[in-house]
């Protein structure tokens, strides 16, 4: 007989916050859950959805704001006995955003929350078939291995085209990409939709980026008329995971980020999370964006030069009105050390970590290639100001005898906002 399981045992007991509360309270109360990003909702002791840490933060200073108005819904679902084989049916109930989901007692009261990586770690590793990645996997925490992982965005525009039997064809090309050139264990999951590879060998930026552009040329070849897919992906160094919750965690929050960009992108996660783009027709614009925004950088540089060091931070703050693109700008001395605040775009609607006069940028790429070379454009990576993607300039300059060097940071989908533009006025 197939063994049951009750659908509580997969859950996480995420603590609860009421409808009626202010966002200063449940700010308090996020503050004394600092490991949860998002709290239940409840309602008449009834759970009507989930409120994020990011939302609460963004409404601080909204008077006439509760709870109940940030509140984002969930689909709740029964608590049940099942078995592994019909556990698949509740993949169903996940929305495209693969939200999790409420878990609730007969009466309708709050038990837990399940998450997707949650309940298709489980079904995994039940499955003989599927599971035998995911069983190596539990065994190499904390040693020297890597995990990659590939997904396609876009699918669903292109399985409405041309349906569902071309799309399965998509996922074994890139499978088979990746299994050319990853040495290990290599799985397609097709009910995630993502290809795993658990490898001893930590790839070299040209070979992932190969892995990606190969996928382009069969794709474009295939389906030239058809709207682009792209591939997105990550690589977790295993070593500095201790367990599954963990691994999931990394995931969840790099598939947040990739959430909004519609371009090829792999995260290489470690001490510096660094990032690959690969693009389809667009690829050779970004050149030309670079050199727009290079030259914008130098117009900006010859304003500062010429007004007396106090007033630059008040100058610096006009150009977002001629430059909105930039999210934020800041000055250091010769010897790396900040000497200007950051100056935050107004604009800018998420969340920019402060940083501060006296912070020393010394070691930072930005600031030692400015000085060696005069100006520098970095390849986009994540940014600690932001936790999201980005480019940074930097430029030298002199004034009054001393030398400074001028960061702006450039928010990565301001960028491809400044591609489309471009591909427009080109036409």
């Amino acid at each position: 007989m197939m063994k049951e399981v009750e659908l509580l045992q997969l859950c996480t007991l995420v603590p609860t916050v009421d409808y009626r509360m202010t966002p200063q309270e449940a700010l308090k109360l996020f503050n004394e859950h600092e490991l949860h990003e998002f709290l239940v909702v409840v309602k008449d002791g009834k759970p009507v959805g989930w409120v994020k840490k990011k939302d609460v933060r963004l409404a601080l200073y909204r008077q006439e704001l509760l709870v109940g108005d940030l509140t984002r819904p969930l689909t709740n679902i029964r608590n049940l006995k099942t078995t592994v084989d019909n556990m698949s049916g509740l993949f169903d109930f996940f929305n495209l955003q693969k939200d999790p989901l409420i878990v609730v007692s007969k009466n309708g009261s709050y038990m837990g929350v399940l998450f997707y990586h949650v309940l298709l770690n489980y079904v995994c590793m039940h499955r003989e078939a599927e599971a035998s990645l995911f069983q190596k996997l539990r065994n190499f925490f904390g040693q020297a291995y890597y995990l990659y992982v590939f997904f396609l965005k876009g699918k669903k525009t292109f399985r409405e085209a041309y349906g569902t039997v071309k799309e399965e064809g998509l996922y074994k090309i890139l499978y088979e990409d990746i299994k050319d050139s990853i040495v290990g264990d290599v799985a397609l999951v097709k009910d995630e939709g993502e290809v795993y590879a658990l490898s001893k060998e930590k790839l070299q930026r040209d070979k992932i980026k190969e892995i990606i552009e190969n996928f382009h040329k069969e794709f474009s070849l295939l389906y030239a008329d058809a709207k682009p897919v792209y591939v997105q992906g990550y690589l977790i160094p295993l070593d500095t995971v201790k367990n599954y919750e963990e691994l999931f965690r990394i995931a969840s929050d790099t598939k947040d980020k990739l959430r909004g960009v519609d371009a090829s992108f792999f995260v290489i996660h470690g001490l510096q999370p660094s990032v690959i783009m690969c693009e389809y027709k667009t690829k050779e614009l970004i050149l030309k964006i670079k050199e727009q925004i290079t030259e914008d950088f130098k117009r900006i540089l010859e304003r500062i030069n010429r007004e007396d060091r106090e007033l630059w931070e008040y100058v610096l703050y006009d150009f977002f009105k001629e430059y909105p693109y930039f999210e934020l700008f800041y000055i250091m001395n010769e010897r790396g050390v900040q000497i200007s605040n950051n100056v935050i775009n107004p604009r800018i609607s998420y969340r920019i970590k402060a940083g501060k006069k006296g912070a020393d940028r010394s070691e930072k790429s930005y600031f030692k290639q400015a000085m060696k070379d005069g100006t520098y454009i970095s390849d986009i990576y994540i940014s600690q100001a932001t936790d999201d993607f980005c480019i940074t300039l930097s430029a030298r300059f002199q004034h009054k005898d001393k030398t400074y060097v001028l960061a702006g940071d450039i928010n990565y989908r301001e960028i491809h906002q400044l591609v489309k533009s471009y591909t427009k006025a080109s036409l």
